[in-house]
């Protein structure tokens, strides 16, 4: 009999539907509870992925329904909340939707947290999990552009609804907390190492203490440099490119690549890669992790990267200094 994973879910808004659509077709995944102090957005959720077991406090599903697996999709000023409750409740592992932490403080205290306590933790960057990014990482691997001197990104969204936690610094808002985090991590992941020093620049909103937007730039040393874009209010923009010494990859639908063919290109030419939903690899990635022992694709190590990065960046923008990150 194939192992069954025991899912539950806090946090029922938008995101928690991409999870639940992606798990109904994983036969190894059962929902055994889902959590969220809004009964309208809970009972949206049961009721469209059978879900039996609905609880309004963590706790008490952590304790009655005893998951292998918790899913946190909560607003980011609620995750360590949620990370001490499953830690106090024995889970095997934790995915957090991103950004994973409002600050690399709370980070570090969940990581000190989840890994006395023997539990894996990764931060739900789903497009790391799809085949298109793999590909990509894979040809700068094989030399395809030479070494690798540049990376660009960006990530904009029409959002101006001042009500939505994205533009709520006091729930962990922000452009670059919900946007900018992706673009931060792909170009940490491209390079392949970590930025010595930031800066950036943006247009901060002191009503709801976000910045709309952020253009960022980090210095990875040696000449190779990252830069992107994020922001609110702008039209819908998605893509990344990488430059080497020897040629240039570019992708144009950048992280919502689902089933299906995807494409980029080197050089000029297009490459097709086939799809899968990258919701339901990562949370087999975490549970065969959990029950086997098989690595996870994003450590949490790069979780706190990206948190460190992101850190700066802030400082940086409210400041106007160049910030250099400490390991």
């Amino acid at each position: 009999m194939a192992t069954k994973y025991r899912l539950a879910i806090v946090g029922c808004g938008g995101i928690s539907h991409a999870h639940g659509n992606a798990w109904r077709d994983i036969p190894e995944i059962e929902i055994v509870g889902a959590c969220d102090e809004k009964i309208e957005s809970l009972s949206r959720f049961a009721t469209t992925y059978s879900v039996e077991n609905t609880y309004k406090d963590l706790r008490h599903l952590l304790e009655k329904q005893q998951p292998d697996i918790l899913v946190i999709a909560t607003w980011p000023s609620s995750h360590l909340k949620n990370v001490l409750e499953a830690v106090r409740c024995g889970v095997k592992g934790i995915l957090v939707e991103k950004p994973i932490a409002v600050n690399t403080s709370q980070l570090e205290q969940m990581i000190q947290v989840t890994e006395g306590a023997g539990i894996l933790m990764m931060e739900a960057f789903m497009y790391r999990h799809h085949p298109l990014t793999l590909a990509v990482k894979e040809k700068i691997a094989e030399g395809a552009i030479g070494d690798v001197r540049y990376a660009r990104s960006t990530f904009s969204t029409g959002l101006t609804d001042r009500t939505n936690w994205r533009l709520r610094g006091e729930l962990g808002g922000g452009a670059v907390m919900d946007l900018g985090c992706y673009c931060i991590n792909i170009i940490r992941y491209l390079i392949g190492r970590e930025p010595q020093s930031v800066w950036a620049t943006g247009k901060y909103e002191a009503i709801n203490c976000v910045w709309e937007t952020l253009i960022g730039t980090l210095d990875f040393g040696d000449g190779v440099t990252g830069q992107f874009d994020c922001s609110f209010g702008w039209t819908w923009r998605e893509c990344y490119e990488i430059a080497g010494t020897e040629g240039t990859i570019f992708v144009q639908s950048a992280w919502g690549n689902s089933e299906g063919e995807s494409q980029f290109t080197v050089n000029g030419e297009t490459i097709s890669v086939k799809g899968v939903n990258p919701y339901a690899a990562e949370i087999l990635n975490l549970c065969e992790a959990v029950v086997n022992g098989t690595p996870i694709l994003l450590p949490i190590t790069d979780a706190l990267g990206n948190m460190r990065v992101i850190d700066a960046l802030h400082e940086s923008a409210h400041t106007g200094q160049r910030i250099r990150i400490s390991d």
